[in-house]
């Protein structure tokens, strides 16, 4: 099964990076004379060009990193770290679980985490200062002049050196996935192969993570609904920790309604929890209709391009959707709609809606006004 995890940008940003630091590499090797492959003034005029380009890209990439929020996911924790190294030390070659999940909103495990982070505000920044201060600081006609290159030298190739061995490293590591080639795949198409336990594991993580934070956002501190506060002990209690859960049972002790339609946009699975908020009186009037029966006007147009949207291979989350029950009452939830894939293809949606009651959703509409 595949789920998918790495956006547009964030895989051409990857591929970008590291075709820039390989020709960093390889350039900057032949001007210390280590072998001779396009020739020494050809090797500086490369070097130098590649390197404005790489920061030209990093700029791009910090921008993209805090208006997506993807910086969170560089954050460090020590939690698991532990685990994680005894993983890759011992576990991995005796067949041991892995210690963490990968998931949308958590992809990098805590020790990928730090070292990460280690590139991106030490190893990273150090690699460009000492290599424009070798490039222009001390050249003729300058106003600031450094009084020799060795140390800024040494510093750069030390650097270098590093980064050799985090690729080596980083090549290694991503056939350790599901399958050898299934990580590096899953960067060039967007789509990470996993096995059904993991698959399951991430849809029920992103599904208490959606539920946290409808709590934190929509429902105030006296309420005291059951099914969200087990949602936030699960979810606080995994912080990314493997946990065998069934999907079903999560849903059912959530109280959130599960759906399931096909690509022609009929309903083919919806558990009693959607019945039931949408007054229904069994799970077979459901099946087998469009999903239309609950929507009209611009509602079902909104749905229409969210339908479409996740067909294409997005996930959408919605903060207040207005549903149209059987017997003509209206009702407010969130919704959280991600791709149905088996066999590599997208065969349509399923997600869930979770309940917001009427003054919540009235406090919901004055603050997006």
């Amino acid at each position: 099964m595949k789920v998918y995890i790495y956006k547009i940008f964030e895989r051409f940003w990857h591929w970008t990076q590291v075709t820039l630091i390989v020709l960093l590499a390889v350039t900057g090797f032949e001007i210390h004379g280590y072998y001779e492959l396009f020739g020494y003034r050809e090797a500086v005029m490369f070097h130098d060009r590649t390197a404005w380009a790489f920061l030209v890209l990093i700029v791009f990439a910090i921008f993209w990193h805090f208006t997506t929020g993807e910086w969170k996911q560089y954050v460090p924790t020590m939690k698991l770290v532990k685990e994680q190294i005894s993983y890759y030390i011992t576990g991995i070659f005796t067949g041991a679980e892995h210690p963490t999940n990968k998931l949308v909103y958590n992809k990098f495990n805590p020790l990928q985490r730090i070292i990460y982070l280690g590139l991106k505000i030490l190893v990273i920044p150090v690699m460009v200062i000492s290599g424009f201060a070798y490039m222009y600081l001390n050249y003729p006609n300058v106003a600031v002049e450094l009084s020799g290159l060795g140390l800024v030298a040494a510093i750069h190739t030390m650097g270098a050196f590093f980064l050799i061995v985090f690729i080596i490293a980083h090549v290694y590591l991503t056939t350790t996935g599901h399958k050898p080639l299934s990580s590096i795949k899953a960067m060039i198409t967007g789509w990470e192969e996993m096995d059904e336990k993991e698959a399951r594991e991430m849809v029920i993580s992103e599904m208490e993570y959606s539920l946290k934070k409808t709590k934190e956002h929509f429902l105030s501190e006296k309420d005291s609904s059951a099914f969200l506060d087990k949602a936030l002990e699960e979810t606080e209690e995994k912080l990314g920790v493997k946990k065998v859960t069934k999907f079903r049972d999560v849903i059912a002790n959530s109280g959130a309604g599960y759906f399931k339609i096909d690509s022609t946009g009929h309903y083919i699975e919806v558990n009693k929890a959607w019945v039931g908020l949408y007054k229904y009186g069994s799970i077979e009037e459901i099946i087998g209709k469009h999903y239309s029966l609950s929507r009209s006007g611009n509602a079902l147009k909104q749905l229409d391009e969210t339908f479409n949207k996740v067909l294409s291979g997005e996930t959408v989350e919605h903060g207040l959707v207005i549903r149209k029950c059987k017997d003509g009452s209206v009702g407010y939830h969130t919704i959280t709609m991600t791709p149905w894939i088996e066999d590599e293809k997208i065969k349509g949606v399923q997600g869930f809606i979770l309940d917001v009651d009427s003054t919540n959703a009235a406090k919901m509409e004055w603050d997006n006004n």
